[in-house]
């Protein structure tokens, strides 16, 4: 039974039901003195509260979709394929590949039409470099499919989630893929889409990080992703074909990401994000005391102190409702060239699905004034 199934919810709320019911039939009659009764008491409202707590827990991560299965929620889950060998050098041919884990989704009526309305295939891989799984979802345009668009190459777009979010929130609580249909059939230019999640070590949050003596977050979307792409897919090979974008940690993941490597992604996005490392319980110690590391990773230190990435930026928050809005403000205040920003300031609107909703569109578009294929 699935983790965000409405069977397994269904299940626990009746279980919150059952043992509400019980308590109010079964408490006149242990209404007893003695530690035996006492402790029943206490046993039953513990575990009755204990079932409704685990309900609505249920109940908020099916609706924003933090995990996505058992295997995603005790970090069981493993990609089944390696890609073995891809790129010589970065945006040179591709020289062999391995059979992909590829699998199209979709009925059978829309994956026949994906020269009309586009694909979204799930794409699970392992990192060549730095050996972390993941898995993604690409979402296709039309084009990809059309004859007249054989031999052509599409910019790239690698869209993160925030922590703990999961790809298919994406999916189906962002509407990802439904935004994008809306502005291609307002003209937006045709681009492959990468949908993933910030952290590839769950249920740790790495901020996108290399960890000393752990996982090497960073190294994997800077080098990996590309690779992968690069072996299976008809994607741009210049870093002006690159771009990546988030929400909330997705978002400074995609700004640091593109700071930081500006040899591969030449624009980035960041949906009410913030511009400095988190470090708590969900991350453990990220710099292994090296404020070298962690400085290098404070965007705000990064554009005060080091030379400026030729790449461009949108930044998007809320003026009330965001609390890291005035966080956005001082990032954007301090960008100096060749680095070039906009700004994308709501007048209000919460950390939340719905307003990275109404973000979206315009984001797309400043994309496609962005990317181009080489």
């Amino acid at each position: 039974m699935g983790l965000t199934g409405g069977g397994f919810i269904a299940l626990l709320f009746l279980a919150v039901a059952g043992l509400f019911a019980f308590t109010l039939w079964w408490w006149p009659r242990g209404a007893r003195s003695g530690p035996g009764a006492v402790a029943a008491r206490l046993g039953l409202l513990a575990g009755t509260q204990a079932v409704t707590l685990l309900a609505v827990l249920a109940a908020v991560n099916a609706h924003f979709e933090f995990y996505s299965g058992w295997d995603d929620l005790f970090a069981t889950n493993a990609a089944p394929a390696r890609i073995k060998h891809v790129m010589a050098k970065a945006g040179g041919p591709v020289k062999q590949i391995d059979t992909a884990t590829i699998k199209r989704l979709g009925s059978a009526a829309a994956k026949r039409d994906a020269a009309v309305s586009g694909a979204v295939e799930e794409y699970r891989f392992q990192g060549q470099e730095t050996g972390l799984n993941a898995e993604s979802f690409v979402l296709l345009p039309p084009q990809y499919y059309q004859p007249a668009y054989a031999r052509t190459r599409f910019p790239v777009i690698v869209v993160l989630t925030g922590y703990p979010g999961h790809p298919t929130a994406l999916l189906h609580t962002m509407r990802f893929p439904e935004l994008v249909r809306q502005g291609e059939r307002a003209g937006l230019p045709p681009a492959i889409y990468v949908l993933m999640r910030p952290t590839e070590a769950p249920p740790r949050d790495t901020e996108c990080a290399d960890v000393p003596g752990g996982p090497q977050v960073e190294s994997f979307f800077a080098a990996d992703v590309p690779l992968a792409m690069w072996a299976h897919y008809r994607v741009a090979a210049a870093r002006t074909g690159w771009g990546i974008m988030g929400d909330s940690t997705g978002g400074f993941c995609a700004a640091k990401l593109a700071m930081k490597h500006p040899d591969r992604y030449s624009a980035a996005a960041s949906l009410s994000g913030y511009f400095n490392t988190i470090q708590d319980i969900t991350t453990g110690k990220l710099f292994d005391g090296n404020k070298a590391l962690q400085d290098e990773s404070n965007l705000l230190w990064r554009e005060k102190h080091l030379p400026a990435p030729p790449i461009s930026l949108l930044v998007a928050s809320c003026r009330v409702g965001e609390k890291t809005f005035p966080e956005n403000e001082r990032f954007i205040a301090g960008i100096r060239p060749p680095t070039r920003a906009d700004s994308l300031f709501l007048p209000s609107g919460g950390h939340n699905y719905r307003t990275f909703r109404r973000m979206v569109p315009a984001t797309l578009r400043w994309f496609g004034t962005h990317l181009r294929a080489e």
